[in-house]
């Protein structure tokens, strides 16, 4: 096989795309910093879950 035909084969790849949501990033970051002190958990455990909120994440096998 010549290094053209090698050059035609398809990769499988994984492609991560992140938006931010139309909410405002301000009334997320209160409302997961509300959701902490509701709780009585620290503000690092509730960071990840209002990332999570304020971006939309949509992952693709290509």
């Amino acid at each position: 096989m010549n290094r053209v035909e090698k050059s035609m084969v398809p990769r499988r790849c994984l492609r991560i795309d992140l938006a931010p949501r139309e909410l405002p990033f301000g009334l997320i970051g209160g409302g997961g910093a509300g959701l902490s002190l509701w709780s009585g958990t620290y503000p690092a455990v509730v960071l990840p879950l209002a990332f999570v909120v304020s971006v939309r994440v949509a992952v693709r096998v290509i």
